[in-house]
C-alpha cells in the first residue's frame, strides 16, 4: 500500500480537493485556506488510521510467512516473517518513530523561526504613517495591502501538506526498510535512510528555515531593522538636486492637495510607495516553496545520483535562505556598493542652486519648504493680473518638476534593484549550461551588481560628478557674462530660460544615468542589441547632463570665450 507514496500523497490531495470545493466562492485566498484545513482536518486521524490497519495485515502478513518459512525455509528464509512482524510493530508505534525522525534533525531544540507572522503585521504597517491623507479610494499601496493580507495562510497551507506528506513518507520509510531486509541487493538501506530524514525534515520544517535564514543573514539586522532600513534611505521622498523634501508623503507641505504636474508625479510614486515591502512579502513565500524543494531534491539525489546532482538540493537551500533574507541582503549589497547614504530629511543639495526668483510661481514651486497660495508678479516677468510671462510658466513647469522626477527615477531605481537581486538569487537553482545566465555565470553576478547599483544610483551618480569635475554639486547658478544692453526684465527673462533649461537636462541626464546602468547589463546577459559603448555614453553623458554648468564653463575656458557666454557659479 505505502510502496508508492506518489500515489497515496496524490489521493490525499484530491480528497482535500474534493472535499473542499465548497469553498471555492470564499472572498479571498486565506479563507479558501482555511477552508481546505478545516476540511482536511481529519486526514492526519484517516492516515493513522490506513498505518494502523497496515499494521494489522502486517503482522498477519508474519505469521503466514512464519508457515511459509517452516514448511520450506530455503524459499522463504526467516528474516521475511521477521521483518514483517518488526513492520507492523513500527506502523502501531508510528507516532514514535515520527518523534524520533523529528528529534533526528532538530535534537529535540524546535525552532520558533516563523517570520510569517512578523512580516505580514509589519509589511502591513510599516508604511502606513506615509500614506496621511491618501487613502481616499483604491490606490496601488491598498491593493499590494489587499493581496498580503488575502494570502497571510499561505505559508500554513504549506505547513500542513508537508505534514501530510511527511506521515506518508515515514510510512514508506518503513515499508523500504522491509524491502531491504528481504532483499538487500535490489533495495538499497539508503532508500529508507533518506526518507526517514526526508520525514523528519518535513515535520521539522521551522528548524530548516531557520537554517537556511540563519546561513545568509545570520540573524542580520532583523526584518523590521532592514526594512526600515531600506525605506529610510534618501531614494524616497528627498531630492538631492532639488535641495529639499520634493514628496513629502505624510503631507505636512499640502503638496499632494495641489493640481500642479509635481504633485502629480508625486502621487503616482507615493501611492506604490508599498511595492519594495510586497517584494519582501513575495520573497518570502518563494522561500517556503524552495526549502521544501530542496528537500525533495535532495532525497532524489541518494536515490539516484546520476539522475539528480546534489547541487539541485544544496543551490535550493540556499536561494530559499537567501529570499528568506531578502531584505537584509538588499541593505547588505547597497551597502557594500556605497557605505555612506542620506538619510530621509537629511537635507544635502548637489546644486548651487538656480538664479530666478520662483515666488511667482503658483504655490511656490516644489525648491520652497511650504507652497505660496498667492503669487508674486516678478519685475517685468509678466507676473500680476495678466499673469506670468512664458519664460515664467516655463521656469515654474521646470522648478515644479524637477525634485518630484528626481524622487520618482530613485524610486524606480530602487524598484528595479530589488527585482534584479531577486532575479539573480531566483539563478543559482540554474545549471551551469545556462551561460551567462547560469549560478556563475556573468550575467547572474552583473544581475547582483546591477541590482545594488541601482539602490544607490544617486550615490553613485554624485562620485561621478566628483570624478569629473572634482566635487559633487554641481554649479547651477547661471548669468550671463556679457550682459550690455539688457533692461532688468529682459535679465529676468533669460534667467528663466537658463535656470529651466538646466532644470531640464538635470532630468534628462538622471534618466540617461540609469539607463545606461540597464544597458550594461544587458551587455552582460550577452544580448546582441545592447553595447558597452552605448552603456558608457549613456552613464557618462548623463553625468555630464547633470553637470552641464561645469561642462559649459570648461569648453568656454579651453576656447577662451569666458568674457561672452554663460557662468555658472
Amino acid at each position: 500500500m505505502f510502496r508508492s507514496y506518489t500515489g497515496l500523497s496524490l489521493s490525499l490531495a484530491f480528497l482535500v480537493f474534493f472535499v473542499s470545493s465548497t469553498g471555492f466562492a470564499q472572498s479571498d485566498v486565506n479563507e479558501v485556506v482555511t477552508n481546505i484545513n478545516e476540511s482536511g482536518q481529519f486526514l492526519p486521524g484517516l492516515v493513522a488510521a490506513l498505518i494502523y490497519i497496515s499494521g494489522v495485515l502486517m503482522a498477519v502478513s508474519g505469521l503466514v510467512k512464519t508457515v511459509d518459512h517452516v514448511t520450506n525455509p530455503a524459499q522463504t528464509p526467516i528474516r521475511t516473517p521477521v521483518s514483517r512482524f518488526l513492520l507492523g510493530g513500527a506502523l502501531f508505534a508510528f507516532p514514535i518513530i515520527t518523534e524520533a525522525v523529528v528529534l533526528t534533525i532538530n535534537g529535540g531544540n524546535f525552532s520558533a523561526f516563523d517570520p510569517s507572522t512578523e512580516i505580514i503585521t509589519l509589511l502591513n504597517g510599516l508604511l502606513g504613517t506615509f500614506s496621511v491623507g491618501l487613502t481616499l479610494g483604491t490606490n496601488f499601496n491598498a491593493i499590494l495591502d489587499n493581496i498580503i493580507g488575502s494570502t497571510a495562510l499561505i505559508p500554513q497551507l504549506v505547513a500542513t501538506t508537508s505534514y501530510l506528506l511527511a506521515l506518508v513518507i515515514g510510512a514508506s520509510a518503513l515499508y523500504k526498510t522491509r524491502d531491504h531486509v528481504e532483499d538487500p541487493t535490489r533495495i538499497p538501506l539508503k532508500d529508507a535512510v533518506i526518507r526517514y530524514l526526508l520525514a523528519g525534515s518535513l515535520l521539522a520544517l521551522p528548524t530548516i528555515f531557520e537554517a537556511m535564514f540563519n546561513t545568509i543573514a545570520d540573524g542580520g539586522l532583523g526584518i523590521g531593522g532592514t526594512l526600515g532600513s531600506l525605506v529610510g534611505a534618501i531614494g524616497f521622498f528627498f531630492s538631492s538636486d532639488a535641495g529639499a523634501i520634493a514628496c513629502d508623503p505624510t503631507g505636512i507641505t499640502n503638496i499632494f492637495v495641489s493640481s500642479t504636474v509635481g504633485s502629480v508625479i508625486c502621487n503616482s510614486m507615493v501611492n506604490a510607495l508599498n511595492i519594495p515591502v510586497f517584494l519582501a512579502y513575495i520573497s518570502y513565500l518563494i522561500g517556503l516553496i524552495l526549502g521544501v524543494w530542496a528537500l525533495f531534491k535532495i532525497r532524489d539525489h541518494v536515490v539516484d545520483p546520476s539522475r539528480t546532482g546534489l547541487h539541485e538540493g544544496v543551490s535550493r537551500l540556499i536561494a530559499g535562505g537567501a529570499f528568506f533574507a531578502f531584505p537584509y541582503l538588499t541593505v547588505i549589497l547597497r551597502q557594500t556598493v556605497t557605505p555612506t547614504v542620506l538619510d530621509f530629511g537629511t537635507t544635502f543639495a548637489t546644486n548651487t542652486g538656480f538664479n530666478e526668483d520662483l515666488n511667482a510661481c503658483a504655490g511656490g514651486g516644489f525648491g520652497l519648504p511650504f507652497p505660496l497660495p498667492i503669487p508674486i508678479p516678478l519685475p517685468g516677468g509678466g507676473g500680476g493680473t495678466g499673469g506670468p510671462s512664458l519664460d515664467q510658466a516655463i521656469g515654474c513647469f521646470m522648478n515644479d518638476i524637477l525634485g518630484p522626477s528626481h524622487v520618482v527615477l530613485n524610486f524606480f531605481a530602487t524598484v528595479a534593484g530589488m527585482i534584479f537581486i531577486m532575479i539573480g538569487i531566483s539563478r543559482l537553482i540554474k545549471s551551469s549550461q545556462e551561460g551567462p545566465r547560469g549560478p556563475g555565470g556573468l550575467g547572474t553576478i552583473s544581475t547582483f551588481v546591477t541590482g545594488a547599483i541601482l539602490l544607490s544610483a544617486t550615490t553613485i551618480l554624485r562620485a561621478f560628478s566628483t570624478s569629473l569635475f572634482g566635487s559633487p554639486v554641481s554649479q547651477t547658478r547661471a548669468a550671463l557674462t556679457y550682459a550690455t544692453g539688457l533692461s532688468p526684465d529682459e535679465q529676468a527673462a533669460v534667467d528663466n530660460v537658463i535656470s529651466a533649461v538646466v532644470r531640464f537636462l538635470i532630468i534628462i541626464g538622471l534618466i540617461s544615468f540609469v539607463r545606461g546602468i540597464f544597458i550594461m547589463r544587458d551587455v552582460a546577459e550577452g544580448k546582441g542589441q545592447a553595447s558597452t559603448m552605448s552603456g558608457l555614453t549613456h552613464i557618462i553623458g548623463g553625468a555630464l547632463a547633470v553637470n552641464i554648468g561645469p561642462v559649459i564653463n570648461a569648453v568656454q575656458f579651453t576656447l577662451g570665450i569666458t568674457e561672452f557666454g554663460i557662468n555658472f557659479t
